[in-house]
């Protein structure tokens, strides 16, 4: 399979996925078998129960198929949406708030196990200027996480989509800029939230 074939797999599933639900997060199985994801075709592929993880590297990859957008419409179509930083590659930008986010919300798990922690971003939708300061909107993140031992390089979880939209109305947005906190702040809170929440929940059924 392709990389083209595959991001397009995967963001039609956080497509889906985003519109299965009104909000909140979410996390849906989305198993790929390719190398860059991982799988145990023909194993076990069950996660580990009530796993202690301690996570010593974080690797997220934002594919190049996915499309940007600069427009300030209500609503662009792409994959990647994020326009509070000045122009540049947003491929590496977005990168850098996910890989700061995924670490947040890392932090403090001590665990004996150490893991490595690889996403893969299917959509990066933040809102424009034009939205968040009318009509408000949603944060739109999506990925493909999976789960590897950091020693042996063991797939522990097979990726899986997770993800959220979150609601920000305008008058919310307003105010959290009063004090300070701006579109990066309030996705680096919900997507760290997100991670440790998943990380730490009892793995007692299958992830597969």
């Amino acid at each position: 399979m392709t990389p083209r074939s595959l991001v397009a797999i995967l963001v039609s599933g956080a497509l889906l996925a985003g519109c299965a639900g009104g909000g909140g997060f979410v996390s849906r199985n989305a198993q790929a078998n390719t190398p860059l994801f991982g799988s145990k075709s023909g194993a076990d592929v069950s996660a580990p129960l009530n796993p202690s993880y301690r996570v010593t590297e974080v690797d997220v990859t934002v594919p190049p198929e996915l499309t940007v957008s600069e427009a300030n419409g209500i609503k662009p179509r792409a994959d990647i949406l994020w326009q509070e930083e000045p122009l540049g590659d947003r491929y590496a930008q977005v990168d850098a708030i996910l890989t700061d986010a995924i670490k947040q919300g890392v932090a403090g798990m001590d665990g004996p196990r150490a893991v490595k922690i690889e996403a893969v971003v299917t959509r990066f939708h933040a809102l424009t200027k034009r939205t968040r300061y009318t009509y408000g909107g949603d944060h739109e993140i999506w990925m493909v996480m999976s789960v590897r031992d950091a020693e042996t390089g063991e797939l522990l979880e097979p990726g899986r989509l997770v993800g959220f939209d979150s609601w920000v109305s305008s008058e919310q947005a307003l105010a959290d800029e009063a004090q300070g906190i701006f579109q990066r702040d309030e996705i680096t809170a919900l997507v760290s939230d997100m991670i440790r929440n998943d990380l730490t929940q009892p793995r007692d059924a299958p992830q597969g």
